[in-house]
């Protein structure tokens, strides 16, 4: 049995010494400003401030510190089987444009970090959702059918690199993976500057809907035209916390990352019961790999058993010989598996939301980031309407996501 370290931490926050950046100290004006550091929150500054408008980011603690640095780190368009269940429940289009959207995601983070040279340990691999129930087959091979309809790089496949035996697999080829804390500090130091700006440490106390709209912390207060709350659920005002419990839940998943001396290629994922992830990294000379699972409703179970479970399968299947880190993370999921884009409330004139990233923020974190810069310019979108975080459909999802929710 392998010793689990005493300290949770993530591989990606270990693997950097973070610049730091001041609280905000003052009142300012900008035309955007945008509360939470993470991959969602810097990816609007980003496409904001690209697109010619003056931002400002307000992290309450530093920059990447929340979800975006306990994710596994795999940038691909293939959120485990969901486009089947998608196209059933909300019809082809719907799915169709959920397709677009994720692999134009996947195909923009790409250039972005050619274009602002970011290192970030990019690398193009392809990505497959597996699994060992001989009864599942049928539904692989639908999902590949449909996903491969709907223009993906999809493909149906019974063997893997894997050391056991599969009986089905989805492949999405050409996907990649990153290392997200550098993502996003390199993205931080391309917002800050030129009348843009980032803060860390300014912990939002209060919003301001109107005309202008304004953020107020304990320190100063942002005016700008527009909001946005890129947290991973609305902080404030208070009712959005019971008003968003109605369209998406929580999810907290575990994730443990030991030396890996053998080879393996590919990013890999199951549905089956423990739902592992699988992938490998280069970390300096060595080689991790990362081992994640065991997801569940936010307290219940016990995480160190848990995290133990993940370590001895890595141990059994991969020969992993030690485990370096271990570390856990809460993501919110929309009852009908599409994130919440838009508007905080129905009568929301400057406030905006991107939530609901159901495990898959480091692409749909993109398609939120795009469909809000186009809103905020008066741009039209046809994404919008899809994401739109005041349809009803997630309320109508609940039995659904219900339902599925206790087959597994």
């Amino acid at each position: 049995m392998l010793t689990l370290p005493e300290q949770e931490v993530s591989y990606w926050q270990s693997s950097v010494s973070a610049p730091a950046y001041p609280a905000l100290t003052k009142d300012l004006e900008v035309d955007v400003v945008i509360v939470g550091g993470g991959i969602a929150g810097l990816t609007a500054a980003y496409l904001l401030k690209r697109s010619g408008l003056r931002v400002a980011l307000l992290e309450k603690n530093t920059i990447g510190s929340g979800t975006t640095s306990h994710t596994t780190g795999k940038l691909t368009s293939q959120h485990n089987l969901v486009y089947e269940d998608l196209e059933k429940q909300l019809g082809e289009r719907t799915a169709r444009i959920y397709a677009e959207a994720n692999q134009a995601a996947v195909e923009e983070i790409t250039q972005i970090i050619k274009k602002e040279k970011i290192a970030c340990e990019f690398a193009v691999d392809d990505s497959y959702v597996y699994t060992t129930d001989p009864d599942k087959v049928g539904q692989f091979k639908a999902e590949a059918k449909v996903a491969a309809k709907l223009g993906l790089p999809a493909t149906f496949e019974t063997r893997l690199a894997l050391p056991f035996t599969i009986q089905a697999a989805v492949k999405f080829a050409n996907q990649a993976k990153f290392n997200t804390q550098k993502y996003v500090l390199g993205l931080a130091a391309v917002v800050n500057g030129g009348g843009s700006y980032v803060f860390e440490h300014s912990n939002v106390t209060g919003f301001h809907d109107g005309v202008p709209a304004s953020v107020k912390t304990k320190t100063g207060t942002v005016t700008a035209k527009d909001v946005i709350v890129a947290t991973k659920i609305p902080a404030a005002p208070l009712i959005a916390r019971g008003a968003y419990a109605a369209l998406e839940h929580p999810h907290t998943s575990y994730i443990v990352a030991g030396k890996f001396e053998g080879e393996l290629k590919g990013m890999y994922i199951s549905p089956d019961k423990a739902h592992y992830s699988i992938l490998p990294i280069g970390y300096e000379k060595e080689q991790l790999l990362l081992i994640g699972g065991e997801h569940h409703t936010p307290g219940l179970g016990i995480p160190r058993k848990r995290y133990q479970r993940l370590a001895d399968y890595a141990e059994k299947y991969f020969g992993v010989s030690s485990i370096s880190y271990h570390w856990k993370g809460m993501d919110y999921i929309a009852y009908d598996n599409v994130p919440l884009v838009g508007k905080v409330y129905p009568w929301s004139k400057h406030l905006y939301t991107a939530t609901g990233f159901k495990k898959w923020g480091l692409s749909t974190s993109m398609v939120a980031g795009m469909i809000l810069r186009d809103t905020i310019n008066g741009k039209a979108n046809s994404w919008t309407p899809v994401f739109n975080s005041m349809r009803l459909k997630p309320v109508a999802s609940i039995p659904h996501a219900l339902t599925k929710s206790f087959v597994r």
